[in-house]
Protein backbone atom coordinates (compact mmCIF):
# COMPACT_ATOMS: atom_id res chain seq x y z
CA UNK A 1 0.00 0.00 0.00
CA UNK A 2 2.86 2.38 0.77
CA UNK A 3 4.23 1.82 -2.75
CA UNK A 4 0.85 2.69 -4.23
CA UNK A 5 0.68 5.90 -2.17
CA UNK A 6 4.14 6.87 -3.40
CA UNK A 7 3.02 6.10 -6.97
CA UNK A 8 -0.07 8.32 -6.65
CA UNK A 9 2.03 11.07 -5.08
CA UNK A 10 4.50 10.87 -7.98
CA UNK A 11 1.75 11.00 -10.61
CA UNK A 12 -0.13 13.85 -8.91
CA UNK A 13 2.86 16.10 -8.22
CA UNK A 14 4.40 15.77 -11.68
CA UNK A 15 1.01 16.30 -13.37
CA UNK A 16 0.34 19.47 -11.37
CA UNK A 17 3.84 20.77 -12.09
CA UNK A 18 3.35 19.99 -15.78
CA UNK A 19 0.09 21.97 -15.96
CA UNK A 20 1.57 24.93 -14.10
CA UNK A 21 4.74 24.94 -16.17
CA UNK A 22 2.78 24.69 -19.41
CA UNK A 23 1.46 28.21 -18.70
CA UNK A 24 5.02 29.48 -19.08
CA UNK A 25 5.29 30.54 -22.72
CA UNK A 26 9.01 29.72 -22.75
CA UNK A 27 8.62 26.13 -21.52
CA UNK A 28 7.34 24.63 -24.78
CA UNK A 29 5.02 22.26 -22.90
CA UNK A 30 1.93 23.86 -24.43
CA UNK A 31 3.04 22.48 -27.82
CA UNK A 32 2.57 18.98 -26.39
CA UNK A 33 -1.18 19.70 -25.90
CA UNK A 34 -1.73 19.87 -22.15
CA UNK A 35 -5.31 18.56 -22.27
CA UNK A 36 -4.38 15.40 -24.15
CA UNK A 37 -1.38 14.84 -21.89
CA UNK A 38 -3.62 15.11 -18.81
CA UNK A 39 -6.05 12.59 -20.30
CA UNK A 40 -3.06 10.35 -20.86
CA UNK A 41 -1.99 10.85 -17.24
CA UNK A 42 -5.42 9.93 -15.87
CA UNK A 43 -5.70 6.83 -18.03
CA UNK A 44 -2.16 5.79 -17.13
CA UNK A 45 -3.05 6.20 -13.47
CA UNK A 46 -5.97 3.79 -13.96
CA UNK A 47 -3.64 1.27 -15.59
CA UNK A 48 -1.15 1.63 -12.75
CA UNK A 49 -3.91 1.28 -10.17
CA UNK A 50 -5.03 -2.02 -11.72
CA UNK A 51 -1.49 -3.32 -11.63
CA UNK A 52 -0.73 -2.23 -8.07
CA UNK A 53 -3.98 -3.45 -6.50
CA UNK A 54 -3.95 -6.75 -8.42
CA UNK A 55 -0.41 -7.38 -7.24
CA UNK A 56 -1.19 -6.53 -3.61
CA UNK A 57 -4.61 -8.23 -3.41
CA UNK A 58 -5.64 -11.33 -5.27
CA UNK A 59 -9.27 -10.66 -4.44
CA UNK A 60 -10.83 -7.30 -5.22
CA UNK A 61 -13.98 -6.32 -7.17
CA UNK A 62 -13.70 -7.75 -10.68
CA UNK A 63 -15.94 -5.08 -12.20
CA UNK A 64 -13.51 -2.36 -11.04
CA UNK A 65 -10.62 -4.20 -12.64
CA UNK A 66 -12.62 -4.47 -15.87
CA UNK A 67 -13.61 -0.80 -15.97
CA UNK A 68 -10.18 0.51 -14.99
CA UNK A 69 -8.52 -1.70 -17.60
CA UNK A 70 -10.89 -0.87 -20.46
CA UNK A 71 -10.92 2.87 -19.83
CA UNK A 72 -7.22 3.06 -19.01
CA UNK A 73 -5.97 1.21 -22.08
CA UNK A 74 -8.24 2.79 -24.69
CA UNK A 75 -7.95 6.38 -23.43
CA UNK A 76 -4.18 6.06 -23.03
CA UNK A 77 -3.61 4.78 -26.56
CA UNK A 78 -6.16 7.19 -28.05
CA UNK A 79 -4.52 10.20 -26.38
CA UNK A 80 -1.09 9.26 -27.72
CA UNK A 81 -2.50 8.68 -31.22
CA UNK A 82 -4.29 12.04 -31.10
CA UNK A 83 -1.11 13.83 -30.08
CA UNK A 84 0.85 12.11 -32.84
CA UNK A 85 -1.70 12.95 -35.53
CA UNK A 86 -1.90 16.56 -34.38
CA UNK A 87 1.88 16.80 -34.41
CA UNK A 88 2.04 15.49 -38.00
CA UNK A 89 -0.45 18.06 -39.29
CA UNK A 90 0.93 21.05 -37.40
CA UNK A 91 4.56 20.20 -38.09
CA UNK A 92 3.93 19.72 -41.81
CA UNK A 93 2.09 23.03 -42.01
CA UNK A 94 5.01 24.84 -40.39
CA UNK A 95 7.57 23.03 -42.54
CA UNK A 96 5.67 23.80 -45.75
CA UNK A 97 5.27 27.41 -44.68
CA UNK A 98 9.01 27.58 -44.13
CA UNK A 99 9.68 26.00 -47.54
CA UNK A 100 7.40 28.51 -49.25
CA UNK A 101 9.17 31.34 -47.46
CA UNK A 102 12.44 29.98 -48.85
CA UNK A 103 11.07 29.81 -52.39
CA UNK A 104 12.75 32.10 -54.87
CA UNK A 105 10.02 31.73 -57.47
CA UNK A 106 7.98 34.95 -57.66
CA UNK A 107 4.93 32.98 -58.79
CA UNK A 108 5.25 30.69 -55.80
CA UNK A 109 5.49 33.64 -53.47
CA UNK A 110 2.58 35.53 -54.94
CA UNK A 111 0.35 32.66 -56.08
CA UNK A 112 -1.16 34.95 -58.64
CA UNK A 113 -1.68 35.02 -62.38
CA UNK A 114 -3.41 37.14 -64.94
CA UNK A 115 -7.09 37.25 -64.04
CA UNK A 116 -10.12 38.20 -66.01
CA UNK A 117 -11.28 41.84 -66.12
CA UNK A 118 -14.38 40.83 -64.18
CA UNK A 119 -12.20 39.52 -61.35
CA UNK A 120 -10.11 42.68 -61.32
CA UNK A 121 -13.23 44.83 -61.30
CA UNK A 122 -15.01 43.02 -58.48
CA UNK A 123 -12.01 42.72 -56.16
CA UNK A 124 -10.76 45.85 -54.49
CA UNK A 125 -7.11 46.77 -54.13
CA UNK A 126 -7.09 45.41 -50.59
CA UNK A 127 -8.70 42.16 -51.72
CA UNK A 128 -6.13 41.61 -54.43
CA UNK A 129 -3.24 42.34 -52.09
CA UNK A 130 -4.18 39.37 -49.93
CA UNK A 131 -3.36 36.97 -52.76
CA UNK A 132 -0.67 38.99 -54.50
CA UNK A 133 1.93 39.66 -51.90
CA UNK A 134 2.20 36.56 -49.75
CA UNK A 135 1.85 32.83 -50.07
CA UNK A 136 0.89 32.53 -46.42
CA UNK A 137 -2.33 34.51 -46.46
CA UNK A 138 -5.49 32.68 -45.50
CA UNK A 139 -7.42 35.87 -44.85
CA UNK A 140 -10.28 36.47 -47.25
CA UNK A 141 -11.20 40.10 -47.75
CA UNK A 142 -14.95 40.19 -48.25
CA UNK A 143 -16.27 42.99 -50.37
CA UNK A 144 -18.52 45.29 -48.31
CA UNK A 145 -22.14 44.22 -48.41
CA UNK A 146 -23.35 47.66 -49.41
CA UNK A 147 -21.43 47.56 -52.69
CA UNK A 148 -21.61 43.92 -53.73
CA UNK A 149 -24.60 41.63 -53.61
CA UNK A 150 -24.68 38.05 -52.45
CA UNK A 151 -24.65 36.61 -55.96
CA UNK A 152 -21.66 38.76 -56.85
CA UNK A 153 -19.77 37.48 -53.81
CA UNK A 154 -20.27 33.93 -55.03
CA UNK A 155 -18.99 34.95 -58.45
CA UNK A 156 -15.97 36.58 -56.85
CA UNK A 157 -15.16 33.39 -54.92
CA UNK A 158 -15.42 31.32 -58.08
CA UNK A 159 -13.18 33.70 -59.97
CA UNK A 160 -10.68 33.78 -57.12
CA UNK A 161 -10.59 29.98 -57.11
CA UNK A 162 -10.05 29.97 -60.86
CA UNK A 163 -7.22 32.45 -60.44
CA UNK A 164 -5.54 30.28 -57.83
CA UNK A 165 -5.96 27.17 -59.99
CA UNK A 166 -4.52 28.91 -63.02
CA UNK A 167 -1.54 30.07 -60.96
CA UNK A 168 -0.73 26.46 -60.10
CA UNK A 169 -0.31 25.63 -63.78
CA UNK A 170 2.36 28.32 -64.02
CA UNK A 171 4.38 26.82 -61.15
CA UNK A 172 6.98 24.13 -61.71
CA UNK A 173 6.44 20.51 -60.68
CA UNK A 174 8.13 20.48 -57.22
CA UNK A 175 6.54 23.78 -56.23
CA UNK A 176 3.13 22.63 -57.44
CA UNK A 177 3.47 19.55 -55.25
CA UNK A 178 4.49 21.77 -52.35
CA UNK A 179 1.37 23.87 -52.76
CA UNK A 180 -0.82 20.76 -52.99
CA UNK A 181 0.72 19.50 -49.75
CA UNK A 182 -0.09 22.85 -48.16
CA UNK A 183 -3.71 22.55 -49.29
CA UNK A 184 -3.85 18.96 -48.03
CA UNK A 185 -2.67 19.73 -44.52
CA UNK A 186 -4.64 22.97 -44.38
CA UNK A 187 -7.79 20.91 -44.93
CA UNK A 188 -6.72 18.58 -42.11
CA UNK A 189 -6.40 21.44 -39.64
CA UNK A 190 -9.95 21.16 -38.36
CA UNK A 191 -9.49 17.41 -37.86
CA UNK A 192 -6.26 17.98 -35.95
CA UNK A 193 -7.59 20.77 -33.75
CA UNK A 194 -7.50 20.34 -29.99
CA UNK A 195 -11.29 20.11 -29.91
CA UNK A 196 -11.39 17.37 -32.55
CA UNK A 197 -8.65 15.39 -30.85
CA UNK A 198 -10.41 15.70 -27.50
CA UNK A 199 -13.61 14.39 -29.09
CA UNK A 200 -11.66 11.48 -30.57
CA UNK A 201 -10.36 10.53 -27.12
CA UNK A 202 -13.84 10.90 -25.64
CA UNK A 203 -15.23 8.58 -28.32
CA UNK A 204 -12.73 5.95 -27.22
CA UNK A 205 -13.81 6.57 -23.64
CA UNK A 206 -17.44 5.91 -24.65
CA UNK A 207 -16.38 2.74 -26.47
CA UNK A 208 -14.67 1.54 -23.30
CA UNK A 209 -17.83 2.31 -21.29
CA UNK A 210 -20.03 0.40 -23.74
CA UNK A 211 -17.70 -2.61 -23.77
CA UNK A 212 -17.59 -2.64 -19.97
CA UNK A 213 -21.38 -2.43 -19.65
CA UNK A 214 -21.91 -5.27 -22.13
CA UNK A 215 -19.41 -7.47 -20.30
CA UNK A 216 -21.02 -6.62 -16.95
CA UNK A 217 -24.39 -7.70 -18.27
CA UNK A 218 -23.33 -10.87 -20.10
CA UNK A 219 -20.73 -12.30 -17.71
CA UNK A 220 -21.57 -13.19 -14.11
CA UNK A 221 -17.90 -13.00 -13.18
CA UNK A 222 -18.04 -9.19 -13.46
CA UNK A 223 -21.42 -8.55 -11.80
CA UNK A 224 -22.01 -5.99 -9.09
CA UNK A 225 -24.59 -8.03 -7.21
CA UNK A 226 -23.46 -10.42 -6.02
CA UNK A 227 -20.05 -8.78 -6.23
CA UNK A 228 -17.43 -11.01 -7.81
CA UNK A 229 -14.05 -10.74 -6.09
CA UNK A 230 -11.92 -12.97 -8.30
CA UNK A 231 -11.40 -12.88 -12.05
CA UNK A 232 -8.70 -13.83 -14.48
CA UNK A 233 -7.89 -12.77 -18.02
CA UNK A 234 -11.04 -14.31 -19.46
CA UNK A 235 -13.03 -13.26 -22.51
CA UNK A 236 -14.26 -10.10 -20.74
CA UNK A 237 -10.88 -8.46 -21.32
CA UNK A 238 -10.48 -9.71 -24.89
CA UNK A 239 -12.41 -6.85 -26.65
CA UNK A 240 -10.25 -4.10 -25.19
CA UNK A 241 -7.11 -6.15 -25.81
CA UNK A 242 -8.08 -6.49 -29.47
CA UNK A 243 -8.73 -2.76 -29.88
CA UNK A 244 -5.56 -1.90 -27.97
CA UNK A 245 -3.59 -4.36 -30.08
CA UNK A 246 -4.84 -2.71 -33.29
CA UNK A 247 -3.74 0.66 -31.93
CA UNK A 248 -0.22 -0.35 -30.84
CA UNK A 249 0.53 -2.79 -33.68
CA UNK A 250 -0.95 -0.94 -36.66
CA UNK A 251 -2.10 2.63 -35.98
CA UNK A 252 0.74 3.91 -33.79
CA UNK A 253 3.55 2.50 -35.97
CA UNK A 254 2.01 4.20 -39.01
CA UNK A 255 1.90 7.52 -37.17
CA UNK A 256 5.43 6.97 -35.89
CA UNK A 257 6.72 6.39 -39.43
CA UNK A 258 4.99 9.61 -40.53
CA UNK A 259 6.66 11.44 -37.64
CA UNK A 260 10.10 9.95 -38.22
CA UNK A 261 11.00 12.27 -41.11
CA UNK A 262 9.88 15.36 -39.20
CA UNK A 263 12.23 17.34 -37.01
CA UNK A 264 10.95 16.97 -33.48
CA UNK A 265 11.93 19.75 -31.08
CA UNK A 266 9.62 18.58 -28.28
CA UNK A 267 10.21 14.81 -28.16
CA UNK A 268 6.72 13.72 -29.23
CA UNK A 269 8.22 10.91 -31.30
CA UNK A 270 9.74 9.52 -28.11
CA UNK A 271 6.27 9.32 -26.55
CA UNK A 272 4.99 7.36 -29.55
CA UNK A 273 7.94 4.98 -29.59
CA UNK A 274 7.79 4.21 -25.87
CA UNK A 275 4.02 3.79 -25.97
CA UNK A 276 4.32 1.30 -28.85
CA UNK A 277 7.03 -0.72 -27.11
CA UNK A 278 5.41 -0.71 -23.68
CA UNK A 279 1.91 -1.31 -25.08
CA UNK A 280 3.00 -4.44 -26.95
CA UNK A 281 5.04 -5.55 -23.95
CA UNK A 282 2.11 -5.09 -21.57
CA UNK A 283 -0.47 -6.88 -23.72
CA UNK A 284 1.84 -9.85 -24.37
CA UNK A 285 2.98 -10.22 -20.77
CA UNK A 286 -0.52 -9.88 -19.31
CA UNK A 287 -1.87 -12.51 -21.69
CA UNK A 288 0.99 -14.98 -21.26
CA UNK A 289 1.17 -14.51 -17.50
CA UNK A 290 -2.52 -15.08 -16.77
CA UNK A 291 -3.23 -17.70 -19.46
CA UNK A 292 -0.03 -19.76 -19.71
CA UNK A 293 1.63 -19.17 -16.34
CA UNK A 294 -1.44 -19.49 -14.15
CA UNK A 295 0.48 -21.08 -11.28
CA UNK A 296 2.75 -18.05 -11.06
CA UNK A 297 -0.15 -15.64 -11.59
CA UNK A 298 -1.78 -16.91 -8.40
CA UNK A 299 1.27 -15.71 -6.45
CA UNK A 300 2.23 -12.66 -8.53
CA UNK A 301 -0.41 -11.12 -10.80
CA UNK A 302 0.37 -10.44 -14.44
CA UNK A 303 -1.37 -7.08 -14.09
CA UNK A 304 1.85 -5.90 -12.49
CA UNK A 305 3.07 -5.18 -16.03
CA UNK A 306 0.24 -2.67 -16.45
CA UNK A 307 1.71 -0.71 -13.58
CA UNK A 308 5.19 -0.82 -15.14
CA UNK A 309 3.72 0.38 -18.45
CA UNK A 310 1.88 3.24 -16.79
CA UNK A 311 4.97 4.39 -14.88
CA UNK A 312 7.29 4.27 -17.91
CA UNK A 313 4.87 6.09 -20.23
CA UNK A 314 4.14 8.74 -17.59
CA UNK A 315 7.85 9.29 -17.01
CA UNK A 316 8.62 9.69 -20.72
CA UNK A 317 5.57 11.84 -21.54
CA UNK A 318 5.39 14.01 -18.42
CA UNK A 319 8.38 13.86 -16.08
CA UNK A 320 11.22 14.04 -18.61
CA UNK A 321 9.66 16.90 -20.66
CA UNK A 322 8.78 18.70 -17.42
CA UNK A 323 12.35 18.86 -16.15
CA UNK A 324 13.64 19.67 -19.63
CA UNK A 325 11.16 22.56 -19.76
CA UNK A 326 12.27 23.77 -16.32
CA UNK A 327 15.89 23.85 -17.48
CA UNK A 328 14.96 25.56 -20.72
CA UNK A 329 12.85 28.20 -18.96
CA UNK A 330 15.71 28.87 -16.57
CA UNK A 331 18.13 29.29 -19.47
CA UNK A 332 15.73 31.65 -21.25
CA UNK A 333 15.17 33.69 -18.09
CA UNK A 334 18.91 33.98 -17.44
CA UNK A 335 19.47 35.01 -21.04
CA UNK A 336 16.73 37.64 -20.86
CA UNK A 337 18.12 39.05 -17.61
CA UNK A 338 21.61 39.05 -19.07
CA UNK A 339 20.42 40.87 -22.17
CA UNK A 340 18.55 43.50 -20.15
CA UNK A 341 21.40 44.04 -17.72
CA UNK A 342 24.09 44.66 -20.30
CA UNK A 343 23.91 47.75 -22.47
CA UNK A 344 27.18 47.73 -24.35
CA UNK A 345 29.67 45.12 -25.45
CA UNK A 346 32.43 46.89 -23.48
CA UNK A 347 30.45 46.64 -20.25
CA UNK A 348 29.65 43.03 -21.10
CA UNK A 349 33.32 42.21 -21.51
CA UNK A 350 34.03 43.65 -18.08
CA UNK A 351 31.02 41.89 -16.55
CA UNK A 352 32.40 38.43 -17.20
CA UNK A 353 29.46 36.00 -17.11
CA UNK A 354 27.10 38.41 -18.78
CA UNK A 355 29.69 39.03 -21.43
CA UNK A 356 28.90 35.54 -22.69
CA UNK A 357 25.37 36.76 -23.40
CA UNK A 358 26.66 39.33 -25.86
CA UNK A 359 28.67 36.58 -27.53
CA UNK A 360 25.53 34.45 -27.87
CA UNK A 361 23.64 37.37 -29.33
CA UNK A 362 26.45 37.98 -31.80
CA UNK A 363 26.30 34.33 -32.86
CA UNK A 364 22.56 34.65 -33.31
CA UNK A 365 22.94 37.79 -35.42
CA UNK A 366 25.59 36.04 -37.49
CA UNK A 367 23.15 33.20 -38.21
CA UNK A 368 20.54 35.71 -39.36
CA UNK A 369 23.08 37.36 -41.66
CA UNK A 370 24.35 34.08 -43.16
CA UNK A 371 21.85 32.68 -45.72
CA UNK A 372 23.24 29.14 -45.38
CA UNK A 373 23.06 29.06 -41.58
CA UNK A 374 19.74 30.87 -41.55
CA UNK A 375 18.19 28.15 -43.71
CA UNK A 376 18.99 25.54 -41.06
CA UNK A 377 17.79 27.85 -38.31
CA UNK A 378 14.52 28.47 -40.17
CA UNK A 379 13.95 24.73 -40.54
CA UNK A 380 14.56 24.26 -36.82
CA UNK A 381 12.13 27.09 -36.03
CA UNK A 382 9.52 25.24 -38.08
CA UNK A 383 10.09 22.14 -35.93
CA UNK A 384 9.43 24.37 -32.90
CA UNK A 385 6.12 25.45 -34.49
CA UNK A 386 7.49 28.98 -34.96
CA UNK A 387 7.54 29.18 -38.75
CA UNK A 388 5.28 32.25 -38.68
CA UNK A 389 8.10 34.17 -36.98
CA UNK A 390 10.74 33.33 -39.57
CA UNK A 391 8.15 33.85 -42.32
CA UNK A 392 7.51 37.34 -40.95
CA UNK A 393 11.25 38.04 -41.01
CA UNK A 394 11.47 36.80 -44.60
CA UNK A 395 8.55 38.98 -45.66
CA UNK A 396 10.06 41.94 -43.82
CA UNK A 397 13.27 41.41 -45.77
CA UNK A 398 11.36 41.36 -49.04
CA UNK A 399 9.48 44.50 -48.02
CA UNK A 400 12.78 46.17 -47.17
CA UNK A 401 14.27 45.40 -50.57
CA UNK A 402 11.14 46.47 -52.43
CA UNK A 403 10.85 49.68 -50.40
CA UNK A 404 14.46 50.75 -50.87
CA UNK A 405 14.26 50.11 -54.60
CA UNK A 406 11.01 52.06 -54.80
CA UNK A 407 12.38 54.99 -52.81
CA UNK A 408 15.13 55.39 -55.36
CA UNK A 409 12.71 55.58 -58.27
CA UNK A 410 9.85 57.74 -57.00
CA UNK A 411 9.86 61.39 -58.02
CA UNK A 412 9.21 62.67 -54.54
CA UNK A 413 12.60 61.45 -53.33
CA UNK A 414 14.70 61.36 -56.47
CA UNK A 415 17.33 63.98 -57.20
CA UNK A 416 19.53 64.32 -60.23
CA UNK A 417 22.71 62.45 -59.33
CA UNK A 418 23.86 61.57 -62.83
CA UNK A 419 26.62 64.14 -62.63
CA UNK A 420 27.70 63.27 -59.10
CA UNK A 421 31.38 63.73 -58.46
CA UNK A 422 33.66 60.75 -58.02
CA UNK A 423 34.28 61.73 -54.41
CA UNK A 424 30.55 61.61 -53.71
CA UNK A 425 30.27 58.14 -55.29
CA UNK A 426 33.13 56.91 -53.13
CA UNK A 427 31.48 58.39 -50.04
CA UNK A 428 28.21 56.65 -50.94
CA UNK A 429 29.95 53.28 -51.21
CA UNK A 430 31.86 53.84 -47.96
CA UNK A 431 28.72 54.79 -46.04
CA UNK A 432 26.95 51.75 -47.41
CA UNK A 433 29.64 49.34 -46.25
CA UNK A 434 30.01 51.00 -42.85
CA UNK A 435 26.30 50.60 -42.18
CA UNK A 436 26.35 46.88 -42.94
CA UNK A 437 24.43 47.34 -46.21
CA UNK A 438 25.79 45.73 -49.36
CA UNK A 439 24.29 46.33 -52.76
CA UNK A 440 25.24 45.66 -56.32
CA UNK A 441 24.79 48.41 -58.91
CA UNK A 442 23.80 46.60 -62.08
CA UNK A 443 25.21 47.70 -65.41
CA UNK A 444 21.78 47.94 -67.01
CA UNK A 445 19.90 51.13 -66.21
CA UNK A 446 16.14 51.40 -66.16
CA UNK A 447 14.11 53.58 -68.46
CA UNK A 448 14.46 56.48 -66.04
CA UNK A 449 18.02 57.82 -65.98
CA UNK A 450 17.98 58.40 -62.21
CA UNK A 451 16.89 54.91 -61.19
CA UNK A 452 19.50 52.49 -59.90
CA UNK A 453 18.91 48.72 -59.98
CA UNK A 454 20.01 47.47 -56.57
CA UNK A 455 20.40 43.98 -55.16
CA UNK A 456 20.05 44.40 -51.41
CA UNK A 457 21.43 41.88 -48.95
CA UNK A 458 20.93 43.27 -45.48
CA UNK A 459 20.50 41.26 -42.28
CA UNK A 460 17.14 41.44 -40.50
CA UNK A 461 18.74 43.41 -37.67
CA UNK A 462 19.05 46.38 -40.05
CA UNK A 463 15.78 48.30 -40.30
CA UNK A 464 14.18 49.64 -43.46
CA UNK A 465 14.94 53.26 -42.68
CA UNK A 466 18.57 52.45 -41.78
CA UNK A 467 18.97 50.68 -45.09
CA UNK A 468 17.37 53.55 -46.98
CA UNK A 469 19.62 56.11 -45.30
CA UNK A 470 22.70 54.04 -46.08
CA UNK A 471 21.79 53.54 -49.73
CA UNK A 472 20.53 57.10 -50.29
CA UNK A 473 22.42 59.37 -47.87
CA UNK A 474 21.51 62.37 -50.04
CA UNK A 475 17.82 61.98 -49.09
CA UNK A 476 16.32 63.20 -45.85
CA UNK A 477 14.56 60.10 -44.47
CA UNK A 478 13.07 60.26 -40.98
CA UNK A 479 10.48 58.52 -38.80
CA UNK A 480 7.66 60.32 -40.60
CA UNK A 481 8.69 59.16 -44.07
CA UNK A 482 5.80 57.15 -45.56
CA UNK A 483 6.11 53.91 -47.46
CA UNK A 484 6.25 54.34 -51.24
CA UNK A 485 3.16 53.39 -53.19
CA UNK A 486 4.93 50.51 -54.93
CA UNK A 487 5.48 48.64 -51.64
CA UNK A 488 2.09 49.39 -50.08
CA UNK A 489 0.50 46.10 -51.20
CA UNK A 490 3.31 44.13 -49.59
CA UNK A 491 2.93 46.10 -46.36
CA UNK A 492 -0.84 45.51 -46.24
CA UNK A 493 -0.33 41.80 -46.91
CA UNK A 494 2.08 41.56 -43.97
CA UNK A 495 -0.54 43.14 -41.73
CA UNK A 496 -3.24 40.74 -42.94
CA UNK A 497 -1.10 37.62 -42.64
CA UNK A 498 1.02 38.19 -39.52
CA UNK A 499 -0.76 40.88 -37.50
CA UNK A 500 -4.40 39.98 -38.15
CA UNK A 501 -5.57 37.81 -35.24
CA UNK A 502 -7.85 35.81 -37.58
CA UNK A 503 -4.88 34.53 -39.59
CA UNK A 504 -3.47 31.12 -38.64
CA UNK A 505 0.02 32.54 -39.25
CA UNK A 506 -0.48 35.48 -36.90
CA UNK A 507 2.52 36.30 -34.73
CA UNK A 508 1.87 36.45 -30.99
CA UNK A 509 2.52 40.04 -29.90
CA UNK A 510 2.05 41.88 -26.59
CA UNK A 511 -1.36 43.59 -26.33
CA UNK A 512 0.27 46.97 -25.70
CA UNK A 513 2.15 46.68 -28.99
CA UNK A 514 -1.06 45.84 -30.85
CA UNK A 515 -2.77 48.88 -29.32
CA UNK A 516 0.04 51.20 -30.39
CA UNK A 517 -0.02 49.74 -33.88
CA UNK A 518 -3.78 50.23 -34.19
CA UNK A 519 -3.44 53.83 -33.07
CA UNK A 520 -0.88 54.47 -35.79
CA UNK A 521 -3.03 52.74 -38.38
CA UNK A 522 -6.02 54.78 -37.23
CA UNK A 523 -4.14 57.97 -38.06
CA UNK A 524 -2.85 56.53 -41.37
CA UNK A 525 0.76 56.68 -40.18
CA UNK A 526 2.18 54.10 -42.58
CA UNK A 527 5.75 55.23 -42.09
CA UNK A 528 8.97 53.33 -42.69
CA UNK A 529 9.30 52.55 -38.98
CA UNK A 530 5.83 51.09 -38.40
CA UNK A 531 7.08 47.47 -38.41
CA UNK A 532 10.35 48.05 -36.55
CA UNK A 533 8.97 47.38 -33.07
CA UNK A 534 7.24 44.21 -34.25
CA UNK A 535 10.37 43.05 -36.04
CA UNK A 536 12.48 43.53 -32.90
CA UNK A 537 9.91 41.65 -30.82
CA UNK A 538 9.94 38.73 -33.26
CA UNK A 539 13.74 38.65 -33.33
CA UNK A 540 13.82 38.64 -29.53
CA UNK A 541 11.28 35.79 -29.33
CA UNK A 542 13.32 33.78 -31.81
CA UNK A 543 16.48 34.48 -29.87
CA UNK A 544 15.25 33.76 -26.35
CA UNK A 545 13.25 30.65 -27.21
CA UNK A 546 14.14 29.06 -30.55
CA UNK A 547 17.82 29.96 -30.59
CA UNK A 548 18.22 28.70 -27.01
CA UNK A 549 17.01 25.28 -28.18
CA UNK A 550 18.94 25.53 -31.44
CA UNK A 551 22.26 26.27 -29.71
CA UNK A 552 21.85 23.18 -27.50
CA UNK A 553 21.36 20.88 -30.49
CA UNK A 554 24.29 22.13 -32.56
Amino acid sequence: MSVYIIYLFYITITAIMFVRKAKDKHSGLAQRNTKLVMLQVLSGCLMGTVGMISTAFQKWPAFLRLWFTNVGYLVMFAAVIARGFQYIVVSNLHNITSDIANSKNPRMMSMQSQTSPEFARQSSRFQRSGSQSSAFSNTDYDTPSDTVGKSEKVTFSDLARQARDSSLHAISGPERRLHKRLQKYAKLQHLASSKSMFLFVMCNFLVAIVISLVVNILNDQFTLSPMSMLCRLVWGFIPVMVVGGIYVIFVMPIIFVKCWKLKDAYGIRNDLLICIIMGIFCIIMNTVWDVVLQSIAVIWSGWFFSWITGVVIHTVSVTVPLFAAIRHSRDVTDRMHGASGIETSMVAAIAGANGNEVGKRSEYNAILADPHEYRYFRDFAASCFCSEMTAFIDEYQMLKELTVLSLGSEDVWRQDINHAEAAYSMQLATNTIDNGVSYLAMSNRSAHPNTRALRLQTPPTVTIIETAKAVYPQYDFNENTPFPVASMDKLIAIFSVFINSNSYTAVTLPPSMIIRLRERLGTNQLTLTILDEIKEEVLNMLYFDVYTRYSKRK
